[in-house]
């Protein structure tokens, strides 16, 4: 106990804790430390989340991508990502195709074909979706 009362006392008169005792205004100096510390956890957290993000997109398969790619050479369709389904007998059972052009009538019916040759798929296993802005 000797030894935890010596250790208070000398950090009760250490120069520091002196030198905060006489700063008027102590807690508003401690507010706005703590709050500028909170600030920069805060926005180091979003920045280092949203790198996070885009590190841990899912990656396509390799049957995906190349779905991807035949699909992506459709006149008018541009960017493009797939996303296949397989059931536990390695069937597919769903296939999802997110392009930009995917607005277009006649890309989506192309893309449709396209899938069905491609995946073995059937059409109402496959659904078109158009891609957001910068997507």
């Amino acid at each position: 106990m000797k030894f935890l009362r010596d250790a208070k006392n000398k950090i009760a008169n250490s120069k520091l804790i002196t030198k905060l005792k006489g700063v008027k205004n102590l807690e508003i100096v401690l507010a706005v430390l703590l709050a500028a510390v909170a600030v920069v956890a805060y926005v180091a957290i979003s920045v280092g989340g949203g790198a996070k993000k885009s590190e841990t997109q899912v990656q396509m398969t390799e049957a995906e991508a190349r779905v991807a790619e035949v699909i992506s050479e459709i006149s008018g369709v541009g960017k493009t990502r797939v996303l296949i389904t397989n059931g536990a007998d390695k069937s597919v059972v769903g296939v999802v195709v997110v392009a930009e052009g995917a607005s277009n009538m006649d890309s989506r019916v192309k893309m449709i074909r396209l899938v069905e040759k491609a995946t073995g798929a059937t059409v109402d296993q496959i659904e078109i979706f158009e891609m957001a802005k910068g997507g």
